[in-house]
Protein backbone atom coordinates (compact mmCIF):
# COMPACT_ATOMS: atom_id res chain seq x y z
CA UNK A 1 0.00 0.00 0.00
CA UNK A 2 1.19 3.47 -0.76
CA UNK A 3 1.18 6.21 1.85
CA UNK A 4 -1.81 7.80 0.14
CA UNK A 5 -3.76 4.49 0.26
CA UNK A 6 -2.92 3.97 3.94
CA UNK A 7 -4.01 7.54 4.69
CA UNK A 8 -7.32 6.92 2.88
CA UNK A 9 -7.78 3.67 4.85
CA UNK A 10 -7.12 5.45 8.16
CA UNK A 11 -9.56 8.24 7.24
CA UNK A 12 -12.17 5.68 6.25
CA UNK A 13 -11.79 3.70 9.50
CA UNK A 14 -11.96 6.93 11.52
CA UNK A 15 -14.87 8.32 9.47
CA UNK A 16 -16.96 5.22 10.05
CA UNK A 17 -16.24 5.40 13.77
CA UNK A 18 -14.95 1.83 13.73
CA UNK A 19 -11.48 2.72 15.06
CA UNK A 20 -13.01 4.64 17.97
CA UNK A 21 -15.42 1.81 18.79
CA UNK A 22 -12.60 -0.73 18.81
CA UNK A 23 -9.80 1.15 20.59
CA UNK A 24 -11.53 4.09 22.29
CA UNK A 25 -9.59 6.64 20.23
CA UNK A 26 -9.33 7.48 16.55
CA UNK A 27 -6.35 6.36 14.47
CA UNK A 28 -3.58 8.86 13.86
CA UNK A 29 -3.96 9.78 10.19
CA UNK A 30 -0.29 9.76 9.23
CA UNK A 31 -0.22 7.37 6.26
CA UNK A 32 1.88 4.81 8.14
CA UNK A 33 0.51 1.27 8.39
CA UNK A 34 1.63 0.76 11.98
CA UNK A 35 0.44 -1.66 14.68
CA UNK A 36 -2.69 0.36 15.59
CA UNK A 37 -3.82 0.68 11.97
CA UNK A 38 -3.11 -3.01 11.38
CA UNK A 39 -5.14 -4.01 14.46
CA UNK A 40 -8.18 -1.95 13.49
CA UNK A 41 -7.95 -2.93 9.81
CA UNK A 42 -7.74 -6.66 10.57
CA UNK A 43 -10.65 -6.43 13.00
CA UNK A 44 -12.72 -4.60 10.37
CA UNK A 45 -11.85 -7.23 7.76
CA UNK A 46 -12.78 -10.05 10.15
CA UNK A 47 -16.20 -8.49 10.63
CA UNK A 48 -16.95 -7.29 7.09
CA UNK A 49 -15.41 -9.79 4.68
CA UNK A 50 -15.62 -13.51 4.11
CA UNK A 51 -12.53 -13.76 1.95
CA UNK A 52 -9.14 -13.45 3.66
CA UNK A 53 -7.39 -10.28 2.60
CA UNK A 54 -3.64 -9.81 2.58
CA UNK A 55 -2.48 -6.89 4.66
CA UNK A 56 0.99 -5.38 4.66
CA UNK A 57 3.17 -5.85 7.71
CA UNK A 58 3.43 -2.85 10.03
CA UNK A 59 6.25 -0.37 9.58
CA UNK A 60 9.39 -1.12 11.59
CA UNK A 61 11.46 1.45 13.45
CA UNK A 62 14.44 2.97 11.63
CA UNK A 63 16.96 1.36 13.96
CA UNK A 64 15.85 -2.14 12.92
CA UNK A 65 16.64 -1.45 9.27
CA UNK A 66 19.84 -3.11 8.05
CA UNK A 67 20.10 -0.52 5.29
CA UNK A 68 20.10 2.37 7.79
CA UNK A 69 22.63 0.61 10.04
CA UNK A 70 24.89 -0.03 7.03
CA UNK A 71 24.58 3.61 6.04
CA UNK A 72 25.54 4.72 9.56
CA UNK A 73 28.59 2.42 9.54
CA UNK A 74 29.64 3.82 6.17
CA UNK A 75 29.20 7.38 7.41
CA UNK A 76 31.33 6.68 10.48
CA UNK A 77 34.07 5.14 8.30
CA UNK A 78 33.94 8.13 5.94
CA UNK A 79 34.15 10.63 8.81
CA UNK A 80 37.07 8.72 10.34
CA UNK A 81 38.88 8.79 6.98
CA UNK A 82 38.26 12.52 6.53
CA UNK A 83 39.65 13.21 9.98
CA UNK A 84 42.85 11.40 9.05
CA UNK A 85 42.34 8.29 11.14
CA UNK A 86 43.89 5.27 9.51
CA UNK A 87 43.00 1.86 10.87
CA UNK A 88 44.96 -1.26 9.99
CA UNK A 89 43.67 -4.85 10.04
CA UNK A 90 44.76 -5.54 13.62
CA UNK A 91 43.04 -2.43 14.90
CA UNK A 92 39.85 -3.23 13.00
CA UNK A 93 39.75 -6.67 14.63
CA UNK A 94 40.30 -5.14 18.06
CA UNK A 95 37.61 -2.51 17.49
CA UNK A 96 35.09 -5.11 16.27
CA UNK A 97 35.79 -7.32 19.29
CA UNK A 98 35.21 -4.40 21.67
CA UNK A 99 32.01 -3.41 19.87
CA UNK A 100 30.81 -7.03 20.05
CA UNK A 101 31.56 -7.17 23.78
CA UNK A 102 29.66 -3.96 24.47
CA UNK A 103 26.80 -5.03 22.19
CA UNK A 104 26.54 -8.36 24.01
CA UNK A 105 26.42 -6.65 27.38
CA UNK A 106 23.73 -4.27 26.16
CA UNK A 107 21.63 -7.13 24.75
CA UNK A 108 22.01 -9.11 28.00
CA UNK A 109 21.04 -6.11 30.13
CA UNK A 110 18.10 -5.25 27.88
CA UNK A 111 16.88 -8.86 27.96
CA UNK A 112 17.14 -8.95 31.74
CA UNK A 113 15.23 -5.70 32.12
CA UNK A 114 12.50 -6.71 29.64
CA UNK A 115 12.14 -10.30 30.90
CA UNK A 116 8.55 -11.08 31.80
CA UNK A 117 9.01 -14.55 33.28
CA UNK A 118 11.78 -16.43 35.05
CA UNK A 119 14.27 -18.42 32.98
CA UNK A 120 13.47 -22.14 32.77
CA UNK A 121 16.17 -24.01 34.74
CA UNK A 122 15.40 -27.41 33.17
CA UNK A 123 17.47 -26.73 30.02
CA UNK A 124 14.77 -28.37 27.91
CA UNK A 125 14.28 -26.92 24.44
CA UNK A 126 11.32 -27.53 22.19
CA UNK A 127 12.54 -28.55 18.72
CA UNK A 128 9.64 -29.18 16.37
CA UNK A 129 7.35 -31.54 18.26
CA UNK A 130 10.12 -32.95 20.51
CA UNK A 131 11.58 -31.84 23.80
CA UNK A 132 15.36 -31.92 23.74
CA UNK A 133 17.28 -31.79 26.99
CA UNK A 134 20.81 -30.49 27.08
CA UNK A 135 23.28 -33.09 28.36
CA UNK A 136 24.47 -33.12 31.96
CA UNK A 137 28.14 -32.27 32.46
CA UNK A 138 30.27 -35.36 33.27
CA UNK A 139 31.16 -34.06 36.75
CA UNK A 140 27.45 -33.96 37.57
CA UNK A 141 26.75 -37.64 36.88
CA UNK A 142 24.93 -39.34 39.70
CA UNK A 143 21.39 -39.75 40.85
CA UNK A 144 19.06 -38.09 38.30
CA UNK A 145 16.70 -37.17 41.15
CA UNK A 146 19.42 -34.91 42.57
CA UNK A 147 19.67 -32.94 39.33
CA UNK A 148 18.54 -29.36 40.06
CA UNK A 149 17.19 -29.10 36.52
CA UNK A 150 14.50 -31.61 37.41
CA UNK A 151 13.72 -35.04 36.03
CA UNK A 152 13.18 -35.33 32.29
CA UNK A 153 11.44 -38.25 30.67
CA UNK A 154 11.00 -38.35 26.90
CA UNK A 155 7.35 -38.50 25.89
Amino acid sequence: MTKREVLALQQSLNGSGYAYQLTGEPLVEDGIYGPATEHVHRAWQDQHTRIPTLTPSPAKPWWQSRAVLGLLASLLAMIAGRMGWSIDDGQITEILLRVTEVGGLIVAAWGTIRRQAPIDPTLVARVGARDVRLPVRPERQGNPDDDPRGVFRDR
